[in-house]
């Protein structure tokens, strides 16, 4: 009996100590766990401020603050060479020291090959680096777990390049979405529960249009554009023509179109749901111009800050369901 006495308190305990982890990761993180930079390098804190303000700039605003959108990348990209380089780096650095102070006459063709390849092995080697650090930094994209932040590799190259693009997902969002149109990413085995990058994935490798609308649900495009961009894409696949479109765009604060933009057919009017998506942007556009101005600039607090006193409450927990907009 005491045994199983001591295995049912134990059981009880565990239960207890779970209901009130979850509940507190429901209510959000401590302060220095949303969008903690102070884990990295001094030195590397300047460039992840940067591109975090980059993105906010951008449509990114959208998917970090209110999940007005699924997902946005591209607020940094990066190439890599596909070619494997046929020189060491220790080769390469020793070549364009040598000829690459040489005018293009002085050189052989030997000698220009040898330098053509030596400059695409360190670029090679910078992108990689660069695409490390990039990681490092979007590692500390999150505020308890509804933001993921990681670098995407495209399926397909192009000249011999395989492009890589910074993302952020916003995952109650993301879900939300995927639960929405289950039947259409169950095609893949995608349901409410599959990880974010899995998700992108799935979508990019896909060979049929199927593969616009999957991104166009995870940019959080109306179904009417996703269907005229599905649309679109086939028929020019089937006559070889371009279809011709409007764009319809959420404004930025680094432009006011094709940034946040969709298409659309041309001579479209702007119908419910295009209202209704800028209705529900414009108030989170405007609570970040009034707080970018109070917090950006010399002497000021900076973005970290800016995102921590928006997203955390008046007992010191932080989440982006915190934001207030309205």
């Amino acid at each position: 009996m005491k045994r199983n006495t001591s295995i049912t308190i134990f059981v009880a305990g565990l239960i207890i100590t779970t209901f009130f982890a979850a509940a507190a990761q429901a209510q959000g993180v401590s302060r220095g766990e949303c969008f903690p930079f102070e884990k990295m390098p001094a030195e590397q804190r300047k460039a992840a401020d940067e591109l975090l303000l980059k993105a906010l700039d951008e449509e990114a605003l959208y998917t970090i603050v209110g999940g007005l959108k699924p997902m946005s990348s591209g607020f940094r990209s990066i190439q890599i060479q596909t070619g494997l380089p046929r020189v060491t780096i220790t080769e390469a650095e020793a070549a364009v020291g040598e000829l690459g102070p040489k005018k293009s006459e002085e050189l052989s063709t030997e000698e220009k090959s040898r330098l053509s390849q030596s400059k695409q092995a360190l670029e090679r080697r910078d992108a990689l680096k660069k695409a490390d650090q990039t990681r490092e930094i979007l590692a500390q994209w999150r505020c308890g777990d509804e933001l993921f932040a990681d670098l995407q590799h495209f399926a397909k190259q192009f000249d011999g390049k395989r492009f890589l693009d910074a993302l952020v997902i916003n995952r109650p969002r993301l879900r939300t979405a995927l639960t929405e149109k289950a039947d259409f990413f169950s095609r893949w085995g995608i349901t409410a529960n599959s990880h974010p990058l899995e998700v992108v994935y799935a979508v990019d490798t896909e060979e049929t249009s199927a593969r616009f609308a999957g991104y166009g649900y995870l940019f959080g495009y109306p179904d009417h554009a996703v269907r005229f961009f599905v649309q679109a894409a086939d028929e020019e696949i089937f006559t070889g023509k371009f279809v011709t479109r409007d764009f319809i765009s959420i404004p930025t604060v680094e432009r006011e179109t094709n940034n946040f933009v969709y298409v659309v057919p041309k001579g479209h009017v702007e119908n419910d749901a295009d209202k209704a998506l800028k209705a529900k942007a414009a108030p989170i556009l405007a609570a970040y111009r009034t707080r970018r101005a109070e917090y950006i600039g010399d002497g000021k607090k900076g973005v970290v800050e800016m995102l921590r006193d928006w997203f955390c409450d008046s007992q010191g927990r932080c989440s982006p369901s915190n934001a207030k907009f309205d």
